[in-house]
């Protein structure tokens, strides 16, 4: 009998393994793109967000497929700066509320031009209009501050591949282990957009898990507007010689500076009184009217002569090498998954012939799902279009 009683308590014991009694491991990185802390900071109804959309956004709420409300948490997490020391980086992910358990898609959006410490997704979720366009269409939806916003105190950086793809791949990684944690069933989907800045990180994202991380595979890939050869761009205001958004030339001359150390840099390019507006305004206090306010749109006033001679014909190697390293433009990258370049037509801030130059480059390498489509409007005008669309087109794919 008592032989009996011991076999009947094992098999208890081994029912209630069987059931899930035992805690599961969320923990799935160690080091970097581990989750350190998340917590809800908003919610959005189905009705909220089409209030949001026409009150702050400004677009018809009629035009959107708003299918269900959402919740929005601020999450930090380990990943690493451009010098590669650790670091605690902050984002948000958008979770779809939905009444099913079906496995969603995962979104993830490159951070378009920013130069406020606190104006980012982990702290007010409206600057992420990306991140609530696709999470009310049930993606989950990841969404970086970026290197040097939000918890992250220090010199932002800007087009730098490395540290934009990253940055992001370390929040993917995250989002993995919240949505363990939050039992949020995920599908193996993968899809990447962003705009302007968010446009050229999106394509650095796409080619480092490409040729890095073998153990994602990108979905779809929507890049808009984006500056994805900065070394043509220059060149093309340069021979301008006006440019009415200034502070993204100080912003690019920072981002070489961070990534090569070359302190000097401002010294031998830029015009006095330029230089300090340069030095202290990038700091993260600042927006993009008071640093254009600081600086000046007509180039020979801004930047030195010998710099411009330089760059406009065989000088300035240095400099030209490093913007083509930070480009997929240059390096004979074969995109496998499908890529629907988005731009409008008016663009004089981030010129639409580089949606052209980046489409022809990648057919040329051999890629063969790559398109084009142009916007009416500029730089901001198009975006609302450009994003809808965007999404509209990754529900073609959507599982």
């Amino acid at each position: 009998m008592k032989k009996y009683f011991n076999i009947l308590i094992l098999l208890v014991f081994l029912s209630c393994e069987d059931n899930g009694d035992t805690e599961k491991n969320c923990n799935l990185y160690e080091d970097r793109g581990s989750l350190v802390s998340s917590k809800r900071t908003f919610q959005y109804s189905k009705e909220s967000i089409a209030s949001l959309a026409k009150t702050f956004y400004g677009i018809d709420e009629s035009s959107l497929n708003i299918e269900n409300g959402i919740d929005v948490y601020s999450v930090v997490y380990k990943s690493i700066g451009p010098d590669d020391k650790p670091v605690e980086l902050s984002g948000a992910i958008y979770v779809p509320v939905l009444d099913d358990g079906k496995a969603i898609p995962t979104l993830s959006i490159g951070h378009y031009t920013n130069t406020e410490q606190y104006s980012v997704p982990s702290v007010s979720p409206t600057t992420g209009p990306q991140g609530i366009l696709g999470s009310m269409q049930g993606y989950f939806s990841i969404y970086a501050d970026g290197y040097g916003f939000g918890v992250s105190d220090t010199q932002p950086s800007f087009v730098n591949k490395k540290v934009s793809a990253e940055t992001r791949i370390d929040l993917l990684k995250a989002s993995k282990e919240f949505a363990c944690e939050n039992d949020i069933e995920l599908n193996d989907q993968l899809f990447t957009t962003g705009y302007s800045a968010g446009g050229y990180n999106t394509m650095a994202f796409h080619q480092y898990i490409d040729e890095k991380y073998p153990e994602f595979t990108i979905t779809a890939n929507a890049p808009l507007a984006g500056p994805y050869s900065t070394m043509n761009m220059g060149k093309t205001i340069f021979e301008k010689g006006i440019y009415h958004q200034p502070y993204y030339l100080g912003f690019a001359l920072w981002g070489y500076i961070n990534g090569t150390g070359d302190s000097d840099a401002l010294n031998r390019w830029v015009n006095e009184p330029y230089i300090e507006p340069i030095k202290t305004m990038y700091d993260g206090s600042k927006g993009a009217t008071l640093i254009n306010n600081a600086l000046n749109d007509t180039i020979s006033v801004l930047l030195k002569k010998s710099f411009l001679d330089g760059f406009l014909g065989d000088g300035e190697q240095t400099f030209k090498q490093y913007l083509k390293d930070q480009s997929f433009i240059y390096d004979g990258w074969t995109p496998k998954a499908p890529i629907h370049f988005m731009h409008g037509k008016d663009d004089t801030t981030v010129f639409h012939y580089l949606m052209e130059e980046a489409a022809t480059v990648l057919k040329s390498n051999g890629a063969t799902q790559i398109q084009t489509t142009s916007f009416e409007g500029n730089h901001n005008g198009a975006a609302s279009a450009c994003m809808i669309e965007s999404l509209n087109w990754f529900n073609t794919f959507k599982e």
